[in-house]
């Protein structure tokens, strides 16, 4: 189990006060749920500075990522061939977009897949696969014919493109 001071700082077991704050305690578990990221703040603004001179640096603030923003997982893909095989992607409440983009939920590496191939939704308790228009179409439990809309369930097979990935539900 993880050590951290009173200040959320992660500390080694052996050490009894925190390097970086120079405090003593232990906090418990708590803190090491918690997720932080870094926030960009504008530099002060006091007075205008003339054209001429250079903007003030953003100043840095860590700030805690509330768990309540991303929804829970509810399952996964796991690849079973091509570039990214053996790699596993977490399938959240909610819809999932599959495909080659980069803003895909779950961005598989693979020419044959559309950049937005398929949505894997989570809903009232059923999983439901979606194809979204693809070039190579999705395929479910190596049927010949693709699918347009399918109940997903666990242990299913999808092949998007030439990719082929497992379902998994919790």
């Amino acid at each position: 189990m993880s050590k951290f001071c009173n200040n959320g700082h992660q500390m080694e077991d052996a050490w009894e006060i925190c390097p970086f704050c120079q405090k003593t305690g232990y906090a418990g578990p708590t803190p090491s749920t918690s997720k932080t990221r870094v926030d960009m703040f504008p530099g002060p603004a006091s007075t205008p500075a003339p054209p001429s001179a250079p903007a003030a640096p953003p100043s840095r603030k860590t700030v805690l990522i509330s768990e309540q923003q991303r929804a829970p997982v509810v399952g996964w893909l796991v690849a079973m061939n091509g570039s990214q095989r053996g790699r596993d992607f977490r399938i959240h409440d909610g819809q999932n977009v599959l495909g080659s983009a980069p803003d895909a939920d779950v961005q598989l590496n693979d020419p044959t897949v559309s950049g937005k191939h398929a949505s894997l939704r989570y809903k009232d308790g059923k999983f439901y696969l979606v194809d979204l228009d693809s070039s190579n179409g999705t395929f479910l439990n190596g049927k010949p014919e693709p699918i347009a809309r399918e109940e997903l369930h666990d242990n299913d097979t999808i092949r998007a493109g030439e990719l082929i990935l497992k379902f998994k539900c919790l």
